[in-house]
């Protein structure tokens, strides 16, 4: 008699594209929610972007013009929290980027 196949439960990509459908905010609650380490969900959602099912749009460029004490990763003491000597006029340290679960018709 053969044993009857072993049920598995929706795979990752499946698993964070229903976390971004129920609400989740950021890649680190796609990893709580689903139960994933965050290098998974950081290769599937690379693979969904690839795929045309996620949308990946950059929110900044650059750093801020108020230099590094103006900046989200800046210290207190004003140095660049980003591991730069200082202020750049080309796109350096962090990056918000969007995400955005794209609708099938």
């Amino acid at each position: 008699m053969t044993p009857a196949p072993a049920t598995r439960g929706p795979g990752p990509l499946r698993q964070v594209l229903s976390a971004f459908e129920d609400g989740a905010a950021s890649l680190d609650e796609v990893a709580r929610r689903t139960g994933l380490t965050r290098a998974s969900v950081d290769a599937a959602v690379d693979h969904l972007v690839r795929m045309g099912r996620v949308d990946a749009r950059e929110l900044a460029a650059g750093c801020p013009d108020g230099g590094c004490g103006s900046c989200a990763s800046g210290t207190s003491e004003g140095a660049a929290g980003c591991g730069a000597p200082g202020p750049s006029g080309r796109r350096s340290g962090p990056v918000l980027v969007q995400l955005t679960l794209r609708r099938r018709d």
